[in-house]
């Protein structure tokens, strides 16, 4: 997979672990689900559900948007699920 591709589908590779943390712990983080490579997960920084919704089916890659990532899921989730990277 190309960095292009894991920048579409984690948009938190973007910003730095503290970054992250903020737009997490501020419920600006959704958690997807991809249809690439056997299933993977992936993130979407938005405002809102509908937003991250929008951008999800914008991207054209079958995403489906889980849910906004709660404060503290960030921290260990690489070891919990294959994220697009």
């Amino acid at each position: 997979m190309t960095d292009e591709a894991v920048d579409i589908c984690d948009e938190l590779t973007r910003f730095s672990a503290t970054q992250a943390a903020l737009l997490t712990s501020r419920g600006l983080v959704y958690l997807t689900d991809l249809k690439l490579d056997g299933g993977r997960h992936g993130t979407i920084v938005a405002a809102s559900y509908g937003d991250a919704q929008a951008i999800a089916r914008a991207r054209g890659r079958g995403e489906r948007v889980v849910g906004r990532m709660a404060y503290g899921f960030l921290h260990g989730l690489l070891q919990k699920v294959r994220l697009c990277a």
